[in-house]
């Protein structure tokens, strides 16, 4: 391929990612089916209701995450203000709990587009290391990915953190290959950022301390002079990240409060095992999910090839080496941990395809020209199939049906038990319930009329990692009676009883006590996704 169609073919995969992650982005509005989303928004609302610079929540720390929400919130505000949608702040904050849609949809579409500055920001690093051949692939294949679309759809840190290590990585290859001083603060810079958006990031320090190694041993500086520049580089970026977010000093107990809560032995749906079976658990999991068979074949044999660059081995591998061994060592196991992995193995698999391209090149002109295309389309399509699919399944989620047969089904006056975020039903003619750890039932109307901020539910929820009916306290259950349950953690807890015995016995006997009137199911050929959803009338 010319330079010109290479530069129009990169063009094209960004405006594929893009269309990709705006595909269904509001998902479940106005309910909320990623509890996490709320709890990011609720530090930037926090931010803007009492006119501080402290989240009040440093657990990933996702600091940057909550600063740009609390821009993109103010903005939200500022335009409506202007056209006399919102009278005043307080009009504002009422419109939000009112329905949520308002910042979380501007919210979701930042971390969109994070996803695709990350698509573009790889194509970079693997034109940086590489060539645009490799880079082509490497960012069609992430621009496809259902992993990297499926996280780039919500508000959370991932995203934003994998697109600050990819530019730290950026600036360490040019560092390395013309050393200046602006290139490593550039680097240190990028790296704070990371860390500020999530912690486990720090380990894009590998790179730089790789390339100030291979100096040494190339007798361009001596031990001493690089082991000093190391120290440098982690005071440096220390320095920019306490800039970037000087509250991890300043309410360091929250810090530590925060962090206390994220160190969990078990969660639903998550308990990891032994190193290598959570290697295997990721391999099987989140890396074929992300890259597809084909692509993870072709990976393969990438990062041997990579092995033999050496600017790519230096920057590349120790990177991607430090987070598999985290990752294998963690007690839990999520694919979100797994999108930092993507990009770097997606360059990898870049290329492995560009030298395949290379190779059938040489069997004629016809075969340079259609070789590139024919490779990366066989292994993108069935990537961008998947996920399609997958964002119109979430599109139609269990939740929002049961909210659809609720609504059809629950007469007026009666008290609904809920676990969800359900801003959906907000507005239905009932009192709400919604377990809230060791406060019990609350009526979640009132809650939200009161303008709630995660300091209420922090000290509700304890040390609990899901608010649930599962996770009340068992004392508190009394506080929860109502005339119809919408129930979707059982069947989560029924799978894994062994290691959840005593939230799972909280349902049992609640679902005794009732009688099940609909139980809603994912379902692949609807299709239709989310957890198993029961609607129990007493």
């Amino acid at each position: 391929m010319t330079s010109i169609r290479l530069k129009i073919a990169m063009v094209a995969v960004l405006v594929l990612a893009a269309a990709l992650r705006l595909q269904h982005i509001d998902f479940g509005l106005p309910a909320l089916n990623d509890p996490d989303e709320l709890m990011f928004e609720m530090g930037a609302i926090r931010m803007l209701r009492t006119g501080t610079l402290n989240p009040g929540w440093f657990g990933h720390p996702a600091t940057t995450t909550m600063y740009i929400l609390a821009l993109v919130d103010l903005i939200v505000f500022g335009a409506g203000y202007v056209t006399g949608h919102f009278a005043s702040p307080t009009a504002f904050a009422d419109a939000v709990f009112a329905d949520p849609t308002l910042v979380i949809l501007p919210g979701r579409i930042v971390m969109a587009s994070f996803g695709v500055l990350s698509v573009w920001l790889t194509m970079r690093l693997a034109t940086e290391l590489l060539d645009r051949k490799a880079a082509l692939g490497a960012g069609l294949v992430l621009a496809a990915s259902p992993l990297a679309v499926t996280w780039a759809q919500v508000i959370r840190s991932d995203i934003m953190a994998t697109s600050f290590l990819l530019a730290c990585l950026i600036a360490t290859t040019r560092y390395a290959r013309e050393a200046s001083n602006s290139r490593f603060v550039w680097a240190a810079a990028w790296l704070a950022l990371a860390v500020a958006t999530k912690w486990p990031f720090a380990l894009g320090a590998l790179a730089m301390v790789a390339v100030l190694l291979d100096r040494w041993s190339k007798n361009e500086a001596t031990l001493r002079e690089s082991l000093a520049r190391m120290a440098f580089f982690g005071a440096v970026t220390m320095a920019l990240l306490l800039l970037i977010s000087p509250y991890l000093v300043l309410d360091h107990e929250t810090l530590w409060r925060n962090l206390q809560g994220e160190a969990q032995a078990h969660h639903l749906g998550a308990t990891g095992g032994s190193p290598w079976q959570n290697l295997a658990w990721y391999g099987q999991g989140p890396v074929l999910d992300g890259l597809g068979m084909a692509g993870t074949l072709l990976a393969i044999w990438g990062l041997w090839l990579l092995a033999r660059h050496g600017l790519a081995a230096r920057v590349l591998l120790p990177v991607l080496l430090g987070f598999i061994v985290v990752l294998a060592a963690q007690r839990l196991v999520w694919d979100r941990w797994a999108l930092p992995l993507l990009p770097l193995i997606a360059i990898a698999l870049g290329a492995a395809a560009s030298r395949v391209a290379s190779r059938v090149a040489s069997l004629g002109s016809w075969a340079q020209r259609l070789a590139p295309p024919v490779i990366l389309a066989g292994v993108a399509a069935p990537l961008a199939a998947a996920t399609l699919d997958r964002t119109d399944a979430r599109a139609h989620d269990t939740r929002q049906a049961a909210s659809a047969w609720a609504l059809a089904n629950i007469p007026p006056g009666s008290t609904v038990l809920i676990e969800q975020f359900a801003f959906d039903l907000q507005r239905a003619p009932w009192r709400i319930l919604f377990p809230m750890g060791d406060a019990g039932c609350v009526d979640a109307k009132a809650m939200l009329a009161g303008k709630i901020d995660y300091a209420t539910i922090e000290a509700a929820r304890g040390s609990r990692a899901i608010v649930d009916f599962g996770t009340l306290a068992p004392e508190r259950a009394s506080s929860c009676a109502a005339d119809y349950a919408i129930i979707a953690q059982y069947d989560r807890y029924a799978a894994e009883s062994d290691r959840f015995a005593g939230e799972l016995r909280m349902y049992q006997t609640l679902l005794q006590q009732g009688q099940e009137r609909v139980v809603l199911r994912p379902q692949e050929n609807a299709p239709r996704s989310g957890p198993v959803v029961r609607i129990i009338s007493f």
